[in-house]
């Protein structure tokens, strides 16, 4: 006959090998559907403020253009009276930015986002170049040939 001591041990033993042997399957299957650690992305806010001379005269631009182009999106503004312009991009993300302006250079470089930051840029006015020649022709090459005939050149 069977005894009661050996039936208690048997379901214990039996108990005990299954709780093992399920927590071994539960932690493969927690192993095999672990990812690697992608950080979430946040936003930060970037402030432009654009200005025009030098020293302590510095005079604001409204009306400039800054634009940020990248692999997390693109973000445009416009500045404001006081030359200022805030941008949300994506913190971790990688952007090129172009500042642009009438009657100024215009800027272009590469940043990264860590946080919320704030840069100032003094743009400088471009250049007009008008060419300079000695005489009428030299600086219209391309003047009508009956004029030229007319003067004799």
């Amino acid at each position: 006959m069977i005894d009661k001591k050996n039936i208690a041990v048997f379901m214990i033993f039996l108990m005990l090998t299954s709780t093992v042997v399920g927590l071994i399957a539960n932690a493969e299957i927690i192993k095999e559907n672990q990812k690697e650690y992608e950080p979430l992305l946040f936003d930060a806010e970037i402030t432009f403020y654009i200005l025009t001379g030098e020293g302590c005269g510095c005079i604001p631009i409204p009306g400039a253009v800054i634009t940020a182009a990248g692999g997390e999106g693109n973000a445009s503004g416009i500045t404001d009276e006081d030359g200022k312009c805030v941008l949300t991009l994506v913190i971790l993300g990688e952007y090129e930015v172009w500042i642009e302006a009438d009657d100024y250079r215009t800027i272009n470089f590469e940043f990264n986002v860590i946080d919320d930051q704030t840069f100032t840029f003094h743009l400088s006015e471009k250049e007009v170049n008008i060419p300079h020649g000695n005489t009428f022709f030299e600086r219209f090459p391309n003047a009508s040939p009956i004029l030229r005939q007319i003067l004799g050149l």
